[in-house]
Order: structure tokens, then C-alpha cells, then sequence
């Protein structure tokens, strides 16, 4: 009983160890701050997708990361614009016959429109039917202006839409 091997050898002495099932066909969404993970699969996952899920997993650029996998899918650009407001570090690969045939960081628009409320109460765009948009005025920390308020807020201050 003294002798145990770890669970999970680190990734970096034996980059072959998968942490989490390998996909067919699909999405998987790769160095997500660990914090995030959950919020990112509920964003990401609808009824019936078959969702994998990595917390805390060992990582040699972050320490620790999430990896969320989904079967069957790829991230359209409006579901990859929210992802830039929750995980803006992520990566995304796109998987196809087990191969990974494209791989990116998430794309972080210029202009978030109608994809997130703006975090002032008295914003026109939270109490008229009006589209909100914000604008991206830093990306670290992610920081946008809404351009109807002109008021600026992180992006972890946001709710997404």
C-alpha cells in the first residue's frame, strides 16, 4: 500500500495522457480558466448534446484548466462571441474523424451586439427593446463600453443574453 502511481501523470512528462474522453466528430473548448468550466458547458450545451467535462486538470501554461468537449457540434459565431466574454484565453479545436483539422483562440470581437446586458440599470438597452452593443475597450481584463450609456465595465460584470 505504500507504492501509489498517480491517477493522472502530469501532462507535460507524458503528453499522450488524455484527461478526458477523446471525440469523434465536434467541438472541444480547451484552457478555460477553472472557474469557468461550468459556466462555459452550460453556455455551450443544449438538451441532447453529448457534453465531456475537465475541471481542474494540470496544465503547463495555467496551472490548472477546464476542457469542455461536445459531441457532434461546431460552435457557430454567435456562441463563440459569448465564450469570448466568459473565457476570452480559451482555445478551440475542431474535430473531425478523431483529427483535430482547425484549432484557435477564441475570436474576440470588436463589438459584443445583443450578446450580452449592459450593467447599468438605467442603460436605455434594459428598459426598451433595443439591441445592446458593446464595444471592446481592453482585452486584459476584458473591459467594454456600451455605446448608447457610454459607461464601461468588465466583462465579468456582464449577463450574457
Amino acid at each position: 500500500m505504500g507504492d501509489h502511481q498517480p491517477i493522472d501523470p502530469p501532462t507535460s512528462t507524458n503528453p499522450r495522457v488524455r484527461q478526458v474522453e477523446a471525440i469523434l466528430h465536434g467541438t472541444v473548448i480547451d484552457h478555460i480558466p477553472g472557474h469557468m468550466t461550468l459556466k462555459v458547458a452550460n453556455l455551450l450545451a443544449r438538451e441532447n448534446d453529448q457534453v465531456s467535462i475537465g475541471m481542474n486538470l494540470r496544465s503547463a501554461r495555467m496551472g490548472r484548466k477546464g476542457v469542455v468537449k461536445i459531441s457532434g457540434r461546431e460552435l457557430d459565431a454567435r456562441t463563440l462571441s459569448r465564450l469570448a466574454l466568459i473565457a476570452p484565453s480559451a482555445s478551440v479545436s475542431i474535430i473531425r474523424d478523431t483529427q483535430v483539422v482547425q484549432k484557435f483562440t477564441v475570436p474576440m470581437p470588436k463589438l459584443f451586439e445583443d450578446i450580452a446586458r449592459c450593467a447599468n440599470p438605467n442603460c436605455v438597452t434594459n428598459h426598451e427593446k433595443w439591441t445592446s452593443r458593446l464595444e471592446v475597450v481592453s482585452a486584459d481584463p476584458l473591459t467594454v463600453t456600451c455605446i448608447y450609456c457610454e459607461r464601461s465595465y468588465p466583462a465579468t460584470d456582464l449577463a450574457l443574453l
